[in-house]
């Protein structure tokens, strides 16, 4: 289950770059293709790094003026959808 302390990785399964002001981020088993801007493309780019979910949400209140329980919630959804793509694997801590 993915809460504060859950570890979040790139999946060994996905590749990325940026296009203009998109993140294209595509699952080469699936097919999936995902393209993120504004906060999604921040958060991406924040999983450079194997990183917790608390930390994501930390970085994420610190350059987005957004209330911290809209962050979380928005944030962990974000990482489910990423997750179910096959783009980000979830560690126990």
């Amino acid at each position: 289950m993915l809460d504060l302390s859950t570890v979040v990785k790139k999946s060994a399964a996905q590749v990325s770059c940026v296009l203009n002001e998109e993140v294209a981020v595509l699952n080469v088993e699936r097919a999936l293709y995902f393209g993120l801007q504004g906060v999604g493309a921040f958060v991406w780019d924040r999983l450079e790094e194997p990183s917790t979910v608390a930390a994501l949400c930390d970085a994420v209140l610190e350059e987005f003026d957004v209330p911290p329980e809209v962050c979380r919630r928005d944030v962990m959804a974000f990482l489910d959808s990423l997750s179910e793509a096959g783009l980000v694997d979830f560690v126990s801590a």
